[in-house]
């Protein structure tokens, strides 16, 4: 029947004697894997809890970049609208300069123009005020260019 019990002896102070425990091997069994199944529970929980955070640290950083992928994208387009602008600007000039040198495709050109013949004619008076307008209306100190 002893063979059935553990026996834990506790030495204590020298007032309190020496202590026994005795305790049965199927009690002591089944607190052994008790221990065992909390300490497996405890590091499953705790390896999971680092996975999350990892994965919570790996989601926080793919925000930022979108984040950052968003604001350039934003500027890309502001630049992007910001060029359609001065192309529509330039073809407007272009336009203006095609109608002041009489390019116009609508108009008929004549054969004979800057062959010859009096300076007193209508159409380099013409060329003349519409340089003059051309002068007025272009400002010199915005660039044209890109």
């Amino acid at each position: 029947m002893d063979k059935d019990y553990l026996n834990i002896l506790v030495f204590g102070c020298s007032t309190f004697g020496i202590g026994r425990l005795r305790i049965r091997k199927e009690t002591f069994k089944i607190f052994v894997y008790l221990l065992t199944f909390f300490q497996l529970s405890i590091m499953f929980f705790l390896c999971d809890y680092v996975q999350v955070k990892r994965r919570q640290l790996h989601l926080n950083q793919l925000r930022q970049e979108l984040q950052i992928q968003r604001d350039e994208i934003r500027l890309f387009s502001t630049k992007i609208k910001e060029v359609e602008k001065r192309l529509s600007r330039l073809k407007d000039i272009g336009r203006r300069i095609r109608t002041i040198a009489n390019l116009e495709r609508n108009q008929e050109v004549t054969p004979f123009i800057g062959v010859g013949g009096s300076s007193s004619s209508p159409i380099p008076q013409k060329v003349r005020e519409g340089m003059k307008w051309a002068r007025l209306t272009l400002p010199s100190d915005e660039p044209l260019g890109f």
